[in-house]
């Protein structure tokens, strides 16, 4: 089984459940649209009651008598402070819901095709597929969210002790400080680029692990670890799909550029081409999932239903083949 193998397969399923990319469009214009109707109304409504001006604010000799004047206004309208954070949090919850619900369906979709390929998609089984997965997804995600900043956390502190290194030896030889600097950077940029990309790993074959087990978010993430220990392929298969990812954003960011250098129907041309951009990265990314879970079904599914089944096999002959007990007859009893 080849890499490419697998990803023409991943098109494949992708191309017969196209109505994918057109959700996550949606859901991507639902997040601009729910970004201005629960967040910018009630920002403009409070501006507009603080008489706050935005070209003061903007102006970095004004900014700090604006904090002033908006700290006094703070107090004065706190009522209005309050409704516009509270808008910020329905909105980030809004977000939330309205993402891992589209993801719990697409992978459901996913995982039916990949399991039956006379599957296509149905908008009444993505729902179910959303009800059904949303809450081992969401608690999923929240333990990758708390890894992700563990992560952060401690390339901060590595880097917070490698610069005071530096600095103590500047004290003594320019040099030692030199040589010691590039190679603290060295280090921590190798470290943290291996952590993310495990964490990246874990995070998407985990997904495709929840799919195919219906499993935990704990059990899923052990589980995980020791698909990915036990074969390193697979994340060598996710930095092949990662690298053609970000290459493939980077040729549409490139084709892209252009645009904004024509002076008047640049930016006109920019906003269709922006939508375009959108729908290409949808699909990109969809196929990149769909090829997580075709390698994980080849490598990790199917391979453990296959034992589980020769497994019972070999326990149901073992059984068949035994000898049942001779009966004991009343001569041999009395003998």
């Amino acid at each position: 089984m080849s890499y490419l193998s697998v990803i023409k397969e991943s098109i494949r399923t992708v191309h017969k459940n196209w109505q994918l990319i057109f959700i996550q469009f949606a859901s991507m214009l639902l997040s601009c649209i729910g970004f201005f109707t629960i967040v910018g109304i009630p920002i403009a409504i409070a501006f507009i009651m603080f008489g706050l001006d935005l070209t003061e604010i903007l102006r970095l000799r004004d900014l700090v008598s604006a904090l002033k004047e908006s700290a006094e206004l703070l107090s004065k309208y706190f009522a209005m402070a309050i409704v516009v954070i509270l808008s910020l949090l329905i909105y980030f919850a809004f977000i939330i819901v309205l993402w891992i619900f589209t993801i719990s369906g697409t992978i459901g979709v996913l995982k039916n095709n990949i399991i039956d390929t006379a599957y296509r998609f149905n908008l009444k089984a993505f729902l179910a597929e959303g009800r059904n997965f949303f809450f081992p997804v969401f608690f999923f995600s929240i333990i990758i969210g708390i890894a992700f900043i563990t992560l952060a956390f401690m390339l901060g502190l590595l880097g917070g002790g490698a610069s005071t290194i530096i600095e103590m030896a500047k004290s003594r030889e320019a040099t030692l400080a030199l040589f010691l600097g590039v190679f603290f950077s060295l280090v921590i940029l190798s470290v943290g680029v291996f952590l993310i990309i495990v964490t990246l790993s874990i995070t998407t074959y985990g997904i495709a692990h929840l799919a195919f087990h219906r499993s935990g978010a704990w059990e899923t993430i052990k589980e995980t670890a020791k698909y990915i220990y036990s074969r390193p392929s697979s994340m060598g298969f996710y930095v092949v799909l990662l690298f053609g990812y970000m290459m493939m954003g980077f040729l549409v960011i490139l084709i892209g550029s252009p645009f904004t250098l024509i002076p008047i129907i640049g930016p006109i041309l920019s906003l269709p081409y922006q939508l375009i951009t959108y729908v290409i990265q949808g699909y990109v990314s969809l196929i990149m999932l769909s090829s997580v879970f075709h390698y994980y079904y080849k490598t990790g599914y199917s391979l453990l239903s296959h034992e589980s089944i020769a497994g019972s096999g070999t326990s149901r002959i073992i059984e068949e083949g035994q000898a049942p007990a001779p009966e004991r007859t009343d001569e041999s009893q009395q003998g």
